[in-house]
């Protein structure tokens, strides 16, 4: 798992991905904080996306957008960081050291901690840029967790059944629900419904490609 991991996070700082991965959910809300404030024709601090709103009232509107942002963007890492490998079936070479659970599980880990290093970012620059910090910024948190999981196991999932770019349409297509269940959640008991979605993705992930190398 570890030496996976370590593969996935070379590959990606190599290509410079992982800080595309990384910077695009954590500047987003600095772009729409700011480009809101200057269209007014003047700096303001705090920045807002609703000059009726107050400080806390702006920083939770502006997680609801990073929230989103950063479930649909988890699915991307997920797909295109193995992607090469398995179209040209060179992933077999891993199953040498790793099972290909194991290679499915180190892919959606990754994707995972991606998102979720995305989000820290995004709030602290929420944080900072309107001085406040939404209410219940802990269960939040968890709704971003539980969706991160759900995206990049479902990323990992299609891009074993076809690595075919045009794939990762039908992944966004399943983040659209996926966030407006997690939006509309209020209860943690709600949301645990994603870890058993994630892990039935991983599951038949890890059959695909186990198939895929085989045949």
């Amino acid at each position: 798992m570890i030496a996976l991991l370590h593969y996935a996070y070379l590959k990606s700082l190599r290509d410079s991905s992982l800080i595309a991965f990384i910077i695009v959910p954590m500047f987003a809300p600095v772009a729409a904080l700011s480009g809101v404030t200057l269209a007014r024709g003047h700096l303001h601090y705090p920045f807002y996306l609703n000059v009726q709103f107050s400080a806390v009232q702006n920083a939770t509107l502006a997680s609801q957008i990073t929230l989103a942002i950063c479930v649909f963007f988890a699915v991307i890492p997920a797909f295109w960081t193995f992607r090469p490998e398995i179209a040209t079936r060179s992933i077999g070479a891993f199953f040498f050291g790793a099972r290909p659970r194991t290679v499915t599980l180190a892919l959606i880990l990754f994707a995972f901690v991606i998102g979720l290093a995305g989000w820290i970012g995004a709030m602290a620059m929420i944080g900072a840029l309107t001085s406040a910090l939404p209410p219940h910024v802990a269960f939040m948190t968890l709704k971003v967790a539980l969706g991160l999981l759900a995206a990049s196991a479902l990323g990992t999932l299609l891009v074993t059944i076809s690595p075919q770019p045009g794939m990762i349409v039908g992944a966004y297509l399943g983040c659209v629900f996926l966030v407006a269940w997690i939006e509309t959640s209020k209860s943690s008991l709600h949301l645990i419904a994603a870890v058993p979605v994630a892990i039935v993705c991983a599951a038949l992930a890890a059959f695909f490609m186990e198939r895929r190398c085989a045949s």
